[in-house]
């Protein structure tokens, strides 16, 4: 069909006809097929979402993206703490009713008031390192059949494309984070790479946290999530002193005859104890003698300059005291002389190097292959140990035969050492 036009008018006025025209049929049709989009000014929303239809929600102050689908009509409670930036979530519903889906937010799961905090996820020859801050609570008031949760595995959301993931779940029954299967989807159409998960039957009325752990493989030695092994096993008696009640420790502090340079600080000893913050810092770090800024960090929940300042307070009148290993900072109570070396802090950063340590002084002489095969870990896992060992100056080899056999070095200082806190 040819349209003529005899003036200008007419030629404007259908022009604008068939504008509006394509405008309602992109509402009415496309965003059925393509999802719809809404902005979001603030941290949290309202809204409903109808079954079979996609919304996607960008949370503007955030640099947030959230998408949901669901098989069923559902009224949705969305909220992300502020501090959340640059994440983005799909989730996919399938469930036989209607729900009511509540959906927080928050960096830490301190912030959500449990009782019980979870221990960390593990696997054997495995660990685990919380890096993402974002932990999604869900809870709904009917069960969820299954939900897939996917994550695009970019830069832009703060996952490393050659970074390993996997998803965890905890809820109240639970003692520690649990493992769920993760998959890497790449989507055909956009070429993007998903971490994808599955949970299946979310009961109603619970709350469940959902979150992204790293993975990495041993060797620990560059983990910072094992710092301490127990020092009643390591060190025997030596532990009594260190891990003492603060009660005890606040009382050997106001009795002690050590001077302190106050500095800049101008504070009485009862005001430097009595601060909140310094007091949680104290407990950790009697909890965990040896515990490295960014744990304190992660459990102290405040801005890195105010931990900064609280440490130095606590190091200038004598509290608390640190040393430096490698890349990091351990923190310990106070002692005018420090009962850690660093090649005890090294060891003790190293659960699988301290097993294999113990295991040559229990079996002088026995060698590579032996290990191994007694540990049941890859032969170069255990090379890498064994040749921190010999860096650390602990092992000495001799060549018997066709062996190449292994002995503690009892002439090093960390067995004099050792010998003399025996005695």
């Amino acid at each position: 069909m040819e349209l003529k036009f005899k003036n200008g008018k007419k030629r404007s006025f259908y022009l604008i006809l068939i504008v509006l025209l394509l405008v309602l049929e992109y509402e009415l049709f496309i965003p059925a097929v393509l999802g719809k989009k809404k902005t979001i000014s603030g941290n949290k929303y309202h809204d409903f979402v109808n079954a079979n239809e996609t919304m996607s929600y960008r949370f503007y102050n955030n640099s947030v993206n959230f998408e949901i689908s669901s098989n069923r009509l559902i009224e949705l409670n969305m909220e992300y703490e502020s501090t959340i930036r640059n994440r983005q979530t799909t989730f996919i519903i399938n469930t036989n009713n209607t729900l009511l889906l509540n959906i927080s937010s928050s960096a830490s799961l301190n912030h959500f008031n449990l009782s019980n905090l979870p221990q960390e996820p593990s696997r054997a020859n495995i660990r685990y390192e919380y890096r993402y801050n974002c932990i999604y609570r869900i809870r709904s008031n009917q069960t969820i059949e299954n939900l897939t949760i996917r994550f695009i595995k970019n830069a832009q959301y703060e996952l490393n494309s050659k970074k390993n993931y996997s998803l965890v779940l905890f809820e109240s029954t639970l003692e520690s984070w649990k493992l769920v299967d993760t998959v890497e989807v790449l989507n055909g159409t956009s070429l993007d790479i998903y971490l994808e998960s599955t949970f299946l039957n979310l009961n109603s009325n619970t709350d469940y946290y959902i979150t992204l752990y790293e993975i990495n493989d041993i060797p620990y030695d560059w983990t910072w999530l094992f710092i301490l092994i127990s020092f009643a096993v390591i060190f025997g008696a030596l532990s009594l002193v260190i891990l003492i009640s603060k009660k005890d420790y606040f009382q050997y502090l106001r009795t002690r005859t050590i001077p302190v340079e106050k500095g800049a600080h101008r504070l009485s000893l009862e005001q430097v104890l009595e601060n909140e913050n310094r007091d949680k810092i104290i407990d950790l770090i009697l909890k965990k003698p040896g515990i490295h800024f960014n744990e304190l960090l992660r459990e102290m929940d405040i801005a890195a300059g105010n931990l900064v300042w609280h440490l130095d307070i606590l190091e200038t009148y004598k509290v608390i005291g640190k040393k430096r290993i490698g890349n990091f900072v351990a923190y310990f109570p106070y002692y005018q002389k420090n009962p850690l070396s660093n090649i005890d802090l090294k060891l003790q950063k190293s659960k699988l190097t301290l097993e294999i340590l113990e295991m040559i002084e229990r079996e002088p002489g026995i060698w590579n292959n032996f290990i191994t095969k007694r540990m049941k870990v890859d032969h170069k896992t255990i090379q890498y140990h064994i040749n921190k060992l010999i860096e650390l100056n602990l092992i000495n080899f001799r060549k018997e035969g066709r062996k190449k056999k292994i002995y503690p070095n009892f002439d090093s200082e960390y067995y004099r050492k050792k010998k003399d806190y025996d005695l």
